[in-house]
């Protein structure tokens, strides 16, 4: 019978460059998941300036809002500054993630620009307000405001 000692078949380790290769790749591979996973939160940000020449903002109240009953209130002026009237204003309110319902509201008339609508907000958290304007003309203006809702 044959007796092999521990150091015939002496382990062989990998060089330390390639160590180093293999840590360097785990790493990398590791960022790359992070930013690919921070990649896929439902951040909505607000809409860059739009080309159409309106300006288009979005106040709430109560200010900051918070579950429940309130008003949006949007304003909408032309390129020159001027306000715009008579145009039919649609909201479609949701929440940041995915499985809400929406909150829809409307309204066919503002003056001087603005535009009160009644909203219910039914649950607190990150919420984005899409404005969806139709002037007497037929052009459509659109914008995305992001807030945030607070419970009671």
């Amino acid at each position: 019978m044959y007796r092999v000692s521990k150091d015939a078949f002496p382990r062989q380790h990998p060089p330390q460059t390639a160590l180093r290769a293999r840590r360097g790749a785990v790493y990398l591979l590791g960022v790359v998941l992070l930013l690919l996973l921070a990649g896929c939160g439902r951040v909505q940000p607000a809409d860059p300036a739009a080309p159409d020449g309106y300006v288009v903002t979005l106040a709430v109240d109560p200010a900051p809002p918070v579950m429940g009953e309130g008003a949006v209130i949007v304003t909408l002026h032309d390129a020159a500054g001027q306000p715009v009237d008579n145009a039919q204003l649609a909201l479609e309110a949701n929440m940041s993630h995915a499985g809400m319902t929406p909150v829809m509201a409307n309204s066919a008339s503002g003056k001087d620009g603005v535009y009160r609508v009644p909203l219910t907000w039914t649950m607190a958290g990150d919420w984005y307000v899409d404005v969806r304007f139709t002037l007497p003309d037929g052009q459509k203006i659109t914008r995305r405001f992001p807030g945030q809702v607070l419970a009671q």
